[in-house]
């Protein structure tokens, strides 16, 4: 199995190996294209000389599907999050409802994308995205479909949108998620991958990350990273773990947040207690960088931590598939879940963080 769980049992593709792979993902966010991004680079290892192809869901499902269905998701997390929160209790409790729902979803996806699908020819198809996969099913149904589709779930808990049994595998990232898969979608081919994350991400040590960032080589530093958007009540847990310790740095990632961006700048706290930045390309040394990664959605910024070895504290996850993450990877011991700020501030271990 290689680093992103390309497994030749998982998507047998016969005696050759693939020429051309297509990706289907979708431009909500960043977890999505990253997963896809770490899957097309075991691509490379796994079936060399692969042609990689990529495929965005919602801008195929209608005209300005992307930039509304980006607009709605933020509203419900950060002003409707009960919304949320109902529709993804409704999914797991009431089955009549996931099944319309994904039937409906599935026939709008998969129509728009057989075209495309069929135009590029792929030998095998990776999703990403929930609702791709929920299309690609749908074209296995209806027999539009013969080459292997395999799913990889980006988020650690998976929930009944990621998991379809006409794929031939849906690839999870913790054993502890395996049952949880299973249960979403009884029957389907469910198995535990690697975590699907770029190969930077990676256990290595600290000072020549902090030296390219120009972070105190001998200090604690804390990584608050809540995703592209910067979801969350990130101010509240900016000022629980600066209350923590007086000598440790808190780094605040805040995506293409700017409002947020500015707002924690106005704080007008000193750059060695608070580093305040936005979008960037260079995570994976911010993550080496740091002694503790605290974040609220446990999707790919997670994984990426637990894949460089970094301990990780889910601080009041966002709704729906946030505080299902938090659970399930506080259960297993993948993340701490504190309940409050005041128990944030508590459960940081300064001393035992390095």
């Amino acid at each position: 199995m290689t680093a992103a769980g390309l497994s030749p049992s998982g998507l047998a593709t016969g005696d050759r190996a693939p020429r051309r792979a297509l990706i289907v993902s979708a431009n909500i966010g960043e977890g999505h294209n990253a997963t896809g991004r770490a899957l097309g680079q075991a691509i490379a290892r796994a079936w060399p000389g692969c042609q990689v192809s990529w495929l965005d869901t919602l801008a195929l499902m209608a005209p300005g599907m992307g930039p509304l269905a980006r607009a709605v998701y933020v509203m419900q997390v950060q002003r409707l999050p009960w919304m949320y929160e109902f529709f993804f209790t409704a999914i797991w409790r009431h089955r009549w409802f996931l099944d319309s729902t994904r039937r409906a979803i599935g026939s709008w996806c998969g129509r728009r994308m057989g075209p495309r699908v069929r135009a590029l020819e792929p030998d095998v198809i990776i999703s990403t995205y929930p609702l791709g996969s929920a299309g690609l099913a749908w074209l296995r149904r209806h027999r539009q479909l013969t080459v292997p589709v395999g799913a990889w779930v980006s988020d650690f808990c998976p929930h009944p949108y990621w998991v379809y049994r006409d794929l031939d595998v849906t690839y999870v990232m913790h054993p502890a998620a395996a049952p949880v898969a299973e249960r979403a979608e009884p029957g389907a081919r469910v198995a535990v991958g690697a975590l699907p994350v770029l190969d930077a991400f990676a256990p290595v040590g600290r000072a020549d990350a902090r030296a390219r960032l120009g972070l105190d080589p001998r200090g604690v530093a804390v990584l608050l990273c809540t995703g592209s958007l910067a979801f969350g009540e990130v101010d509240r847990a900016v000022t629980a773990l600066l209350t923590a310790c007086p000598q440790a740095q808190v780094v605040a990632a805040c995506g293409r947040n700017d409002h947020l961006r500015g707002h924690l700048a106005s704080r007008g706290e000193p750059p060695a207690r608070l580093r305040v930045i936005g979008w960037t390309d260079a995570m994976q040394d911010w993550m080496t960088a740091a002694d503790i990664v605290v974040t609220n959605a446990g999707g790919v910024t997670a994984l990426e931590a637990i894949a460089c070895g970094r301990p990780v504290i889910m601080f009041e996850p966002i709704a729906g598939h946030g505080r299902a993450n938090a659970a399930l990877m506080a259960s297993c011991g993948a993340a701490l879940l504190p309940a409050s700020p005041r128990e944030l501030t508590a459960v940081v271990g300064w001393p035992s963080a390095r």
